[in-house]
């Protein structure tokens, strides 16, 4: 019985950082970098890096690369988002 809670909160873990990252880059309206969103959802930054892959392999969430920089966005629109100011 352990092992079945144990895997049930762990799932549920997932789902809930998943869906925290999906609402922080849909509510941006920018594009948003790793770190960036590592801060808004209080996770590490290799956590955030996980399931951001995770999100876009879904489908869920699009990437563009800029340089060395990922920055990640909802929409299928590029030219709807605004330019993060550096």
């Amino acid at each position: 019985m352990l092992v079945i809670d144990v895997r049930h909160q762990c799932l549920w873990l997932v789902v809930r950082i998943e869906s925290l990252i999906y609402e922080v880059l849909k509510n941006s309206g920018t594009f948003l970098t790793i770190n960036e969103v590592a801060q808004k959802v209080n996770a590490h930054r290799t956590t955030t890096s996980k399931y951001l892959a995770v999100l876009e392999a879904k489908g869920m969430i699009r990437r563009r690369n800029v340089g060395k920089a990922k920055l990640y966005y909802v929409g299928n629109d590029i030219a709807e988002m605004k330019m993060v100011q550096v």
